[in-house]
């Protein structure tokens, strides 16, 4: 078998012995400069009410919002500096946009 049969194998056998109890799966934090979905969802919506308002305000379509958001797609670098932006001076961006 190759390495990734074996890993995916010895990665099922953890996750059996995780759920019957006989082991604790190792857990991390995310780092906070990571766009999950959630902390995606909470920029737009903290920003925002809906989708298509922050499409308005900010030009990222709403459609595209909402599959971040569901993590269906993950948003390119310059979405990723842009969202960041938003996050800390959504003002600005609106500003820059507006002219």
């Amino acid at each position: 078998m190759s390495r990734v049969g074996d890993d995916i194998i010895k990665a099922l056998g953890e996750i059996e012995a995780d759920l019957r109890g006989e082991a604790r799966a190792e857990s991390y934090e995310v780092p906070v400069d990571v766009l999950t979905p959630e902390r995606i969802h909470a920029i737009r919506s903290r920003v925002a009410s809906t989708t298509r308002a922050f499409e308005r305000d900010f030009a990222i379509p709403a459609r595209t919002m909402e599959a971040y958001e569901q993590g269906r797609r993950r948003p390119d670098k310059a979405t990723v500096a842009l969202l960041r932006v938003i996050d800390k001076d959504p003002d600005a961006v609106r500003r820059a946009l507006a002219s």
